[in-house]
């Protein structure tokens, strides 16, 4: 099977649109591609949630590609896209390493707030995963609404300077191919697992979540080869989360 990966030359620039990730999907759309608006009006998140674009400088993007659904873990690929994000803004804002993480499974913090959301939409047919890969990054601005204060920040403390957003998109389109091949190689998997974890906010953290209908708290051991978070409970159970629940939180 011949796979699909994102496609320098296959980039579309909206002024707005309701949402990237509904736009691209549409078949007209060959995968390879990706787009990026300067507006979205019915941003998507995890769930029933919505990705609310803040400040004068927000990437809106998303990619649409296909991979051999026998090769793929998708919690995996969550994952390592993220990681791939955090990796272009390291890559740019090189003083952002000091305090901005992943946080597991599909996040960018700065510090405690949230600066980016990544939602992967996939759909299976024939052995095959066609995938969306909707990516929301808040660059700058002047003010956070105030219901949303607690919660979100944005990833510089300035305007950006000309040209870099889209160089920037240039770049995490590279990064994110990269983590997709990273995933058809168990070793690299691995060494990108250790990555991941020493750039994770939940790192030694204890949390506390609903699981099998119950509640549980303890600590967390790392992300498993699937994509899954480890953790081990107060009573020395070790369990596996697959997602998190409306409950989780951070102790």
């Amino acid at each position: 099977m011949e796979y699909r990966l994102l496609k320098a030359e296959l980039g579309h620039r909206l002024p707005t649109v309701s949402s990237t990730n509904e736009w691209i999907r549409d078949v007209s759309i060959p995968f390879g591609s990706w787009v990026i608006a300067e507006e979205q009006t019915a941003g998507k998140g995890r769930g029933q949630n919505v990705w609310q674009s803040l400040g004068e400088d927000p990437l809106i993007f998303s990619g649409k590609i296909r991979i051999s659904a026998a090769e793929i873990s998708l919690p995996l690929l969550s994952i390592f896209v993220s990681s791939a994000v955090l990796k272009t803004i390291y890559l740019f804002f090189p003083e952002r390493e000091e305090d901005t993480t992943v946080k597991w499974p599909n996040d960018i913090y700065r510090g405690d707030k949230k600066v980016a959301g990544i939602l992967v939409q996939s759909e299976f047919t024939n052995g095959i995963f066609e995938v969306v890969i909707g990516i929301g990054l808040n660059f700058f601005g002047k003010s956070v609404p105030e219901i949303l204060k607690e919660k979100a920040t944005f990833l510089c403390d300035s305007a950006l300077e000309e040209g870099l957003l889209e160089r920037f998109a240039n770049q995490l389109i590279i990064a994110i191919n990269q983590s997709v091949i990273a995933l058809l190689d168990q070793g690299q998997i691995l060494k990108d697992l250790v990555w991941i974890e020493d750039h994770s906010l939940l790192k030694h953290k204890v949390i506390e979540t609903e699981w099998q209908s119950r509640m549980v708290r303890g600590r967390v051991l790392g992300i498993d080869e699937l994509g899954f978070l480890l953790i081990m409970t107060e009573t020395g159970e070790k369990i596996e989360l697959m997602d998190t629940s409306p409950k989780f939180r951070i102790i």
